[in-house]
């Protein structure tokens, strides 16, 4: 073997390993945590919870939560409102809130999309019913 050739065979080596290691280094987020590292800290990496709610972990599980800003404690602190921006669409709303401003011509419907519903209070959140 020569010296030429040995200083192939070590080069050849070292790029193999080096191949090997990045294979199986965990991928880094933007955030620079790997997510093997994440889903063992937060059993919240993989949930998705709906708007007004955020994920919390408890006892090893996950669950959805209302934010910390609550819309009201009691039904009374809710009532429901038409929306014809998009569609026949009933939303319930706190007291202190309103419709944001349509940006389009609206929609005409054949009936009030709030006929027959209330709105209740769950969880810190208006609801329609």
């Amino acid at each position: 073997m020569t010296l030429r050739s040995s200083w192939f065979a070590v080069a050849a080596g070292f790029v193999g390993f080096g191949l090997m290691a990045c294979a199986s280094a965990p991928i880094a987020d933007e955030e620079g945590a790997s997510s093997d590292e994440e889903l063992r800290v937060s059993p919240c990496a993989l949930v998705r919870c709906a708007a007004g709610t955020h994920c919390k972990a408890k006892g090893g599980r996950a669950a959805c939560v209302p934010d910390a800003k609550s819309e009201c404690r009691s039904d009374a602190d809710c009532r429901v409102e038409a929306d014809y921006c998009t569609g026949c669409d009933c939303r319930a709303l706190a007291s202190s809130e309103s419709i944001a401003a349509c940006t389009g011509p609206g929609v005409r419907c054949f009936a009030d999309p709030c006929m027959n519903k209330t709105a209740t209070c769950s969880s810190g959140q208006c609801v329609v019913r």
